[in-house]
């Protein structure tokens, strides 16, 4: 990857932010359970991605308080969509991926499990890009890895690095960071 992205303003999103480049960015994350939506108008130069932590803010509103917009899928899709018909784009030309979303060692085996905030997180965006008839274009989610993205704001290019598999005789052994 020597060469990505030369001279371009870089950005590392954090878990639970949203990054909206109207002028071109490299924005890296790094993911586990958590999905990262890219929305990208080719004709504009513009794109936005999302690094979402749990699938569903309603919880949180019932607690009583404003979620955070970008930690939870359903809200960080919802304000993606918004900006993007705020700069005018047509849903139409969106150019929609999707990555993320790994199940990692805690729930290998219980693929069905609600503790799979992995499989949970996929789940509500297919649901919530399919109920506003948006297609995903391109995707890369579930599984067991966790991968290092980087999003190319102007063009809409992903590149993916799948993160080394950790299981649980890893941990024993005390080697638990990741090698990329």
């Amino acid at each position: 990857m020597k060469g990505l992205g030369h001279g371009l303003p870089r950005v590392f999103l954090q878990t639970g932010d949203c990054f909206l480049g109207v002028q071109p960015t490299l924005v890296t994350t790094v993911l586990g359970s958590c999905l990262a939506v890219t929305f990208n108008a080719p004709k504009l130069g513009l794109g936005t991605i999302c690094h979402a932590f749990l699938p569903d803010s309603s919880d949180a509103k019932r607690s009583g308080y404003e979620p955070q917009i970008c930690r939870f899928v359903d809200t960080a899709l919802q304000n993606m969509l918004e900006s993007m018909d705020k700069l005018g784009v047509p849903r139409k030309d969106l150019v929609i991926k999707m990555f993320g979303g790994s199940s990692g060692i805690a729930v290998q085996g219980m693929a069905n499990s609600s503790y799979n905030i992995g499989r949970r997180n996929i789940e509500m965006a297919r649901k919530l890009l399919r109920f506003a008839r948006l297609n995903v274009q391109v995707e890369d989610v579930g599984g067991s890895q966790g991968r290092k993205i980087l999003f190319h704001s102007q063009t809409g290019e992903v590149w993916v690095k799948k993160l080394k598999r950790m299981d649980a005789n890893d941990i024993a052994k005390g080697s638990i960071g990741i090698k990329l």
